[in-house]
Order: C-alpha cells, then sequence, then structure tokens
C-alpha cells in the first residue's frame, strides 16, 4: 500500500532548546542558520518542526 512521505515531523532541535528560547521569544523569523530551520513564527515561539522534501520549517507553538 502507498504511504504519502511528503512530510514528516521531526525533532532537531533539543527540547530543552526550544523550550528556553520560547521563554524568551527568541526565535526570529526567517532562516536559522545555525538550527538550520525556517522559522515562520512572529511571536518568538516555535511548535512543531516539519520536514517537507529536505525544508526543515518550525511552525508557531500552538495557543494554549
Amino acid at each position: 500500500m502507498y504511504t504519502q512521505d511528503l512530510y514528516s515531523i521531526i525533532t532537531p532541535i533539543k527540547p530543552n532548546t526550544i523550550s528556553r528560547l520560547n521563554r524568551s521569544r527568541k526565535w526570529e523569523y526567517g532562516y536559522n542558520k545555525e538550527h538550520d530551520v525556517v522559522v515562520i513564527s512572529r511571536t518568538g515561539k516555535i511548535g512543531e518542526i516539519y520536514n517537507i522534501q529536505g525544508l526543515k520549517i518550525a511552525l508557531p507553538a500552538a495557543p494554549c
């Protein structure tokens, strides 16, 4: 049976690093060279990170 593998949810950044930078809202919009991800969050917080055919995209954090 065919399985769709266009995207996957990955964790290339340690959870401690994500929570530390989310707490201080340090994630800047655009490409982050240090962690090799594209951040599309304007609030400075990220949630899940998707790998779409080799491109890592960090989505905004889900509202609580």
